[in-house]
């Protein structure tokens, strides 16, 4: 899942951009130069744009957070989920099966 997160973003992000949902200014030089080159942050930015909120899901992939991940893709605009779905249902199946795992462990560790 983190190795593929990066791929992931980027084609999210696009189809925001795409779609005029990223919550970024959509016209000038940055604009172009961003949509041109694919630009997105690699480090965690402040902010509701599909581009912060990416980066800092990619920050809590990377520290191994996944469930604070998940939390920060759900405020994506639901394009950008779309293009996402694949990684985001192998991510809900694994913090599915992480949550199943404590579950179990909290129920043997109270017995």
């Amino acid at each position: 899942l983190q190795g593929g997160f990066a791929d992931v973003a980027r084609a999210a992000l696009a189809t925001a951009r795409s779609e005029g949902v990223s919550g970024e200014a959509t016209t000038g030089f940055g604009a172009f130069l961003r949509n041109q080159f694919d630009v997105r942050s690699t480090t965690p930015q402040e902010g509701d744009s599909a581009d912060a909120v990416l980066s800092r899901a990619e920050d809590a992939m990377a520290a191994g957070r996944l469930s604070d991940a998940l939390a920060e893709i759900s405020a994506l605009p639901e394009v950008a989920r779309g293009a996402m779905s694949d990684w985001l249902a192998l991510a809900e199946a694994r913090a599915d099966a992480l949550a199943a795992v404590e579950m179990l462990s909290t129920t043997f560790s109270d017995n």
